[in-house]
């Protein structure tokens, strides 16, 4: 009777296993069923999105995408996808190329325009000043001023025929000097004495006749040039005027051309496109702006996770435009410095509105020297004689040009300047950090939390990898070993490291001799950004990257597939899964069917 009685409770153990087995099977198959219909609905849910981008679905139930394993998308439209990702990337990079160049070309055109017209209000100042204080100096230093102040606009406006301004300063003061000796420093008291023999008729004619119009003979002012250097009448005020205004000059010159230089850099690179990209870039492009749609998500709710995106742009302009960064990094910093020169009291600005001070300066030391100086002329050319030249008085005579009379200097650009040096401050590394600006565009959610993760919706849990790190990114792993070598890359290189050995010139001078042999020793060493071949590499910045020779720095996994946040995609590879978790199932369960009446049979 108990055996009975056991043989019916196995028997009815057995029948409710089969049905359960029977009702799992039923409800898997009806809902590979409603999958199928879903992932029809949530196709065309996404067709409206994929027309409005020009891209024509086709929707694919027994088969997915190779890339983005979405039934919404077959390969063919994975590879369109890919094409148009990789282009609005290109496109994305060229624009904020172009608008940090146009930052660099309106900076120079301020400066330049800032310093040309200081020049010409010191110009008007200059000639004011002899005008009404040297008055009768003022015509025949007309010129030799006015040649001066031409010289040295020439150069802030890159002329490739400016003259020598060393040698034109040179030359103003050595034209000065028979000007000053005659009107500022030799006595009128000399002068009559050397006309004593004259009668008083001529006496009296000459005194009615203006001093001005007599002029030293050639012969005598050839002497007087020709000792300027040993008579040395204004001092050492024309070699440190000399120094100041070619050391400045030279600088803002090297500032401007830098600035110019710099743009043409910029427009190089916007000229670059994606052939530098390998496959693993264009394949993470295309999975983070598109894979979302083809596996049927709403593209307004599917947005990349932030740290996603970083990784993903990250990756992809290091081999994009990546080999630029240490060198415009470098010649950014040079600059930046420059910049800082410039703007100092030993820059252009203050030098040109000191500058008929400093002439002035120069009129008077002579002028206190008079009586020493005299001697040194009457020993080195004897005692001048004066004659009346047709010549000079026409000079005298002539109708002299109005001259502007400005109180106020011209406003410095200050705030453009301040903006433009807090802007360099930021783009130093320029070409990698667009990665950021790209990323806070509203295409892309702001958080690491319920966004698109390449895969699925959830959060994001990789580490947003440094950009000296880019060898440790999850999504777009840089290698140097396939990377392309282009020769307009390295072009823009070699121009990079000319400009910045020419942006190091002017700074070098202002350094003492040591300070000069350190700087070229740390030029000759090389940057510290990049590591082998001139590519990141994170060993040179200690804990910066994630790299430490051990494998690395090891990140969190990404969020489960079955995690409690995570959205289950339409697309083919939930189809799958849900096949292989039926027939699982049944396994378990026959299992456990037989290991029970094993049990039995051994009781």
């Amino acid at each position: 009777m108990s055996g009975l009685k056991c043989f019916l409770f196995q028997s009815i153990y057995c029948v409710c296993l089969c049905f359960l087995i029977l009702m799992i099977n039923f409800n898997y198959l009806s809902d590979a069923k409603n999958l199928h219909s879903k992932e029809e609905k949530s196709c065309e849910h996404v067709k409206h999105y994929f027309d409005s981008i020009n891209v024509t679905i086709n929707p694919v139930y027994d088969s997915t995408g190779k890339i983005c394993s979405g039934h919404c998308c077959d390969d063919s439209t994975e590879y369109d996808l890919q094409l148009k990702s990789t282009k609005n990337f290109e496109r994305l990079v060229k624009h904020h190329t172009r608008s940090q160049r146009g930052i660099w070309e309106t900076t120079s055109n301020i400066f330049r325009d800032h310093v040309l017209e200081l020049s010409r209000q010191s110009e008007n100042k200059t000639l004011n000043l002899f005008a009404q204080v040297y008055r009768k100096m003022s015509p025949l230093s007309r010129e030799p001023i006015l040649e001066l102040y031409r010289t040295i606009r020439n150069h802030l406006q890159l002329k490739s025929n400016s003259d020598d301004l060393e040698l034109v300063v040179e030359k103003f003061f050595i034209q000065l000097f028979p000007v000053a000796y005659h009107h500022a420093v030799h006595s009128e008291a000399s002068l009559n004495s050397q006309e004593s023999s004259s009668s008083s008729n001529s006496k009296s004619k000459e005194s009615s006749n203006p001093i001005d119009n007599r002029d030293f003979h050639s012969d005598y002012k050839n002497c007087l040039t020709h000792t300027y250097y040993e008579l040395q009448p204004f001092g050492d005020i024309p070699k440190r005027l000399t120094q100041q205004l070619v050391q400045s000059v030279s600088a803002a010159t090297v500032f401007l051309r830098a600035l110019d230089k710099g743009a043409e850099v910029l427009i190089g690179a916007e000229e670059l496109n994606s052939e530098n990209l390998l496959q693993n870039c264009k394949s993470a492009l295309l999975k983070m702006n598109y894979c979302a749609s083809c596996k049927g998500h709403n593209h307004n709710h599917a947005k990349p996770c932030y740290g996603y995106c970083v990784n993903v742009m990250r990756g992809c302009l290091t081999q994009y435009v990546g080999s630029l960064d240490q060198d415009w990094y470098s010649f950014s910093e040079a600059i930046e410095r420059l910049l800082t020169l410039v703007r100092s009291k030993d820059g252009i600005e203050f030098v040109i509105k000191g500058l008929d001070g400093k002439l002035s300066e120069a009129i008077m030391y002579a002028m206190e020297n008079g009586p020493e100086l005299e001697k040194k002329v009457k020993k080195a050319c004897g005692t001048p004689t004066l004659i009346q030249g047709d010549k000079l008085q026409s000079v005298y005579e002539q109708k002299t040009h109005q001259i502007q009379h400005t109180s106020k200097w011209i406003s410095p650009p200050d705030t453009q300047m301040l903006h433009f040096l807090v802007t360099l401050d930021k783009t130093k590394g320029f070409f990698l950090k667009i990665a950021d600006s790209l990323c806070e565009d509203e295409d892309y959610q702001h958080t690491d939390k319920d966004c698109w993760t390449g895969d699925h919706m959830g959060d994001y849990t990789q580490s947003i990898i440094q950009i000296n790190s880019q060898k440790y990114n999850p999504e777009v792993p840089f290698t140097t070993m396939d990377y392309p070598r282009d020769s307009k890359l390295h072009m823009l290189i070699d121009k990079l490291i000319s400009l910045r050995n020419m942006v190091m010139k002017p700074l070098n001078s202002q350094k003492p001799d040591s300070d000069k042999m350190l700087s070229d020793m740390a030029e000759g060493s090389g940057g510290s950004y990049y590591g082998e071949n001139g590519y990141p590499d994170d060993d040179d910045y200690g804990d910066n990257g994630s790299g430490s020779g051990d494998g690395g720095k090891k990140s969190p996994p990404i969020i489960d597939v079955h995690s409690n946040n995570f959205t289950p995609s339409t697309g083919g590879s939930y189809s799958i899964n849900s096949h292989s978790l039926l027939t699982s199932s049944s396994i378990y369960l026959l299992v456990i069917y037989f290991s029970i009446i094993l049990i039995n049979r051994r009781h």
